[in-house]
């Protein structure tokens, strides 16, 4: 058995070096193994089956379905619920832009505050493919929503992404 002082001079032995060549052992077949992930072309993010969701809607009758068509690549929806009334779409833009597409025959005044915040601020008309959207800004921080109003529904298109995307995502709403 060794002593006490033999153990304390088997310890500073172990030099620095050993110890960052020791996790460079650890590192290097991480990022072997994450470069090949991606290399096979897994880094994109996953893209979900709307189908089930949208019969939903359409069973409940409470508001005409909106869908986004004809979006050019880089686009992707990425999670779909429908509960309580409200359809929730997420939607990846290209350049990582996150959105939210809402759908709901809730009245604006109550799915607003529930969606963007409760401090949300009308500023301003756009047209946006011939349609008039609200701009809303000082909802939740660091994101940007547009609202459209209609007959029974209300459509919110809210989130971190460009203006233009916004717009692009709007745009692309077809019945």
């Amino acid at each position: 058995m060794a002593t006490p002082t033999q153990q304390t001079r088997e310890t500073k032995t172990r030099r620095p070096r050993d110890m960052a060549l020791s996790m460079l052992v650890l590192i290097v077949p991480v990022f072997l193994i994450v470069g090949f992930y991606r290399f096979l072309g897994h880094d994109a993010p996953p893209m979900v089956d709307t189908t089930e969701v949208y019969g939903s809607v359409q069973r409940a009758g409470q508001f005409e379905l909106l869908k986004p068509e004809g979006l050019p690549s880089g686009w992707r929806i990425s999670s779909a619920t429908y509960t309580d009334g409200i359809l929730r779409l997420g939607v990846t833009a290209p350049d990582d832009g996150a959105l939210q597409l809402v759908e709901s025959a809730k009245p604006t005044a109550e799915l607003v505050p529930a969606i963007i915040g409760k401090d949300a601020r009308d500023d301003g008309a756009v047209t946006i493919a011939g349609q008039q959207w609200q701009r809303l800004s000082q909802g939740r921080p660091g994101e940007r929503a547009i609202m459209q109003t209609g007959g029974s529904r209300t459509v919110i298109i809210v989130g971190q992404a460009k203006e233009s995307q916004l717009e692009q995502l709007a745009g692309s709403l077809r019945a």
